[in-house]
């Protein structure tokens, strides 16, 4: 099974087109969350996750917009947007945990253990930590950066940001894993 891993969107719809299109076939989406941006939705950027059947979680982004710390903007997109689009968003769960031809994966937006909002890096005391979760693969998004690490017997995979690298490559980044090989490869595209 081809598994593709998109993060960090941030209400950039032509990145996340851009991104799906030079994807191609995949069996699954899995999305780490920040489909959205906290004071900028994209009902756009929402349609096309749903209507490809991407498996979203929130992020800290879609917490600040729904979480009820920006109340008079989240009556703004509540009177402006499509209120499926918003309930799409809130549904969400903050995690996945799935097994895929007995793979287990989690997926969370920043960190997989305490403190659960942190940023993790390639150099990250964390990750020594991660190897012995029950998981085969976890993939996290939160940085923007790409990162492939294996720790014990668990691989990180975060596929960076389709819309707003932070690294020195300017492109957009995406994963793609596949379930025979248990191998990931990062890629890069165009974002606009």
């Amino acid at each position: 099974m081809k598994i593709g891993i998109i993060s960090d969107i941030h209400a950039n719809p032509r990145a996340l087109r851009n991104a799906l299109c030079d994807m191609g076939s995949t069996d699954m989406i899995l999305c780490a969350g920040d489909s959205i941006s906290e004071y900028r939705f994209c009902p756009e950027t929402v349609e096309i996750l749903r209507d490809n059947q991407v498996q979203c979680i929130r992020g800290n982004h879609e917490a600040v917009l729904l979480g009820g710390r920006n109340p008079q903007y989240l009556r703004k997109c509540q009177s402006e947007y499509p209120a499926d689009l918003l309930e799409f968003l809130s549904t969400r769960p903050l995690s996945i945990e799935t097994s895929v031809d007995d793979i287990r994966i989690l997926v969370t937006h920043a960190s997989p253990l305490p403190p659960y909002e942190d940023y993790v890096y390639a150099n990250s005391p964390i990750l020594k930590q991660v190897g012995s979760l029950p998981y085969d693969f976890i993939i996290i998004g939160h940085t923007h950066m790409p990162m492939i690490h294996r720790t014990g017997g668990v691989m990180v995979i975060n596929p960076g940001s389709c819309s707003e690298p932070r690294d020195q490559d300017r492109r957009g980044s995406y994963a793609i894993l596949d379930t025979d090989s248990r191998e990931v490869e990062i890629r890069r595209f165009q974002r606009e």
